[in-house]
């Protein structure tokens, strides 16, 4: 699995973008923050400088946390920018464009909102495994 493959993954599901229904713009604006895999501490990834909330140690992969603004969502090593989002069923297909300082990827993520503070992303393939996150108080 290349770097990109891995961000993409870690990167989970998000985000904003071309949103085709109201029900998936609202979903969308849901997803606006920073979020952490459930049983990870947001004060070990995440800081808040100012306003902003960023990694506390950019570019580390053992981090698990995604921050989404807009149609941006920002992994540790890598910025993806959301380019299609389609709505099937409960949950959210994302087609995002990633990129990290050298190379650039599409990587396609499903996501069901379970809450306003818990999403999972899963794999339409193997929908029995999935990954949950938290979003952050920040």
């Amino acid at each position: 699995m290349n770097h990109l493959s891995s961000i993409g993954l870690s990167l989970v599901f998000v985000v904003c973008g071309s949103v085709a229904s109201v029900s998936a713009e609202a979903t969308m604006e849901a997803m606006q923050g920073a979020w952490a895999m459930a049983g990870t501490d947001c004060g070990a990834i995440f800081e808040r400088t100012g306003s902003e909330v960023r990694f506390k140690d950019p570019g580390s992969s053992l981090d698990t946390g995604i921050i989404v603004t807009g149609r941006k969502v920002v992994g540790p090593s890598a910025t993806c920018t959301t380019t299609s989002i389609s709505e099937k069923g409960d949950h959210f297909s994302v087609l995002l464009n990633c990129a990290d300082a050298v190379l650039s990827s599409t990587v396609s993520m499903s996501f069901r909102m379970i809450d306003s503070m818990h999403f999972e992303r899963f794999d339409p393939s193997f929908p029995e495994f999935s990954l949950s996150y938290v979003k952050c108080p920040f």
